[in-house]
């Protein structure tokens, strides 16, 4: 019985010491290297998302559009103390009223949405909402219960073919977020708006007048990813109350302006307007 008992224990030592001698021979990987890993794959995952979205809707290189865009978003994540640089925008040509984020800190805005928002105010509503999701990291929260770990790691590799690529720009571009997640995305926008001393009463009114569509366009697709629009435009104005700011405008000329920008050709384009840009403002040049 001692012979067994001392066996069993030579077989348990031996054990112990086998593993940790071949533990010791691998290479430790810090919490770091872990995080600069996930970084990595999240770039990746973005870059063949846009690949996707592109492949059938054209990107759209217009300076003076991208420059409103780009002031919008210079004036909330400088009210936020965000990194602007971080932030990378595409304009897409489609008539779907949407905007959405994408890992590492893309976001896709369809020219649907600059032809149906009634004012700069408007897009930048929109344009923090989305901005909340990804401070929030949302966008991969919903990935990886949509998609699944294991497939966006294989996405990102490159390995998961064009079908299941396309199923998950889908799910970014026309799946809801959860309620608990729109909520905080909602409450983010209310706060940097104001902090930006953009009213947030245009969010509200964006999400009314969207509400108010009885018979919902296909094309209106940021309703169907963005449900209760009617309840969350009343609960925004309830928000905006805690909040001390003054209205400063974003741009310096007419929303129709920017919008015919949009429908010009390049060479058109150029003999329209010139547009400058300061710290906070767009403004204009004949």
């Amino acid at each position: 019985m001692a012979g067994k008992i001392l066996t069993q224990f030579a077989i348990i030592a031996i054990s112990f010491f086998g593993v940790w001698f071949l533990l010791s021979r691998i290479e430790y990987i810090g919490d770091g290297d872990v995080q600069r890993f996930a970084k990595e794959s999240e770039r990746k995952l973005s870059e063949i998302i846009l690949e996707t979205i592109t492949a059938t809707h054209d990107e759209i290189d217009n300076e003076k559009v991208k420059a409103v865009l780009d002031s919008i978003k210079v004036r909330i994540c400088r009210a936020e103390k965000l990194d602007c640089d971080k932030i990378k925008i595409h304009l897409v040509r489609s008539s779907d009223i949407n905007a959405f984020a994408l890992p590492d800190h893309h976001m896709v805005i369809y020219t649907g949405l600059l032809d149906y928002a009634n004012n700069a105010e408007e897009v930048a509503g929109v344009m923090a909402h989305e901005i909340g999701h990804m401070e929030k990291n949302h966008v991969m929260k919903k990935l990886v219960k949509e998609i699944g770990i294991e497939m966006l790691f294989s996405i990102a590799a490159g390995d998961a073919g064009n079908d299941i690529s396309r199923e998950t720009a889908r799910v970014l571009s026309s799946t809801a977020f959860d309620r608990k997640h729109e909520r905080e995305a909602d409450a983010f926008a209310v706060e940097s708006l104001a902090k930006a001393d953009i009213d947030p009463q245009h969010l509200s009114n964006f999400f009314f007048r969207l509400a108010r569509k009885d018979d919902i366009p296909e094309e209106l697709a940021w309703v169907s990813t963005h449900p209760d629009t009617k309840e969350r435009a009343a609960e925004i104005i309830k928000q905006k109350k805690e909040y001390t700011y003054s209205s400063k405008p974003i741009i310096q000329l007419p929303w129709k302006d920017v919008q015919k920008f949009l429908s010009a050709g390049e060479d058109a384009e150029e003999t329209l307007i010139t547009i400058t840009q300061d710290a906070d403002t767009i403004a204009v040049e004949e």
